[in-house]
């Protein structure tokens, strides 16, 4: 079956990740044969506009799928008059820095011990 992405109530990331999501959101989740492989969406909060993805039951032929859709969600950022899209990058996957990087997002700041990466419009 293939990786079926649905759009959620960010309480329900937070009921599912185990993750505290306490600022606006827009959220999905990735099914996959009935179960849940991961998270993203886009968060506002502390001035800025976060981007999150956790993957942690991912496999190699979501990358299309995870590329296309980390892109619709920056196109959505954009539309919303966001001029800059910032990440925390999660060093516990070694691909989080590849990924960033082919998504155009470059190393911002260490923030509190978490690297922040940043997308600029262009």
């Amino acid at each position: 079956m293939a990786l079926e992405i649905v759009q959620v109530d960010p309480s329900s990331v937070q009921a599912i990740e185990g993750i505290t999501i306490d600022i606006p959101a827009v959220a999905y989740i990735g099914i996959d044969d009935g179960e849940i492989v991961g998270s993203y969406g886009l968060a506002w909060g502390g001035g800025r506009c976060w981007m999150w993805l956790r993957l942690p039951h991912g496999k190699p032929q979501y990358a299309i799928t995870v590329m296309r859709r980390t892109k619709a969600l920056l196109a959505k950022a954009w539309q919303l008059g966001e001029t800059e899209v910032f990440s925390p990058r999660d060093v516990e996957y070694s691909t989080s820095k590849k990924l960033l990087t082919v998504l155009g997002f470059r190393l911002f700041a260490i923030e509190d011990g978490i690297e922040v990466w940043r997308h600029v419009r262009t």
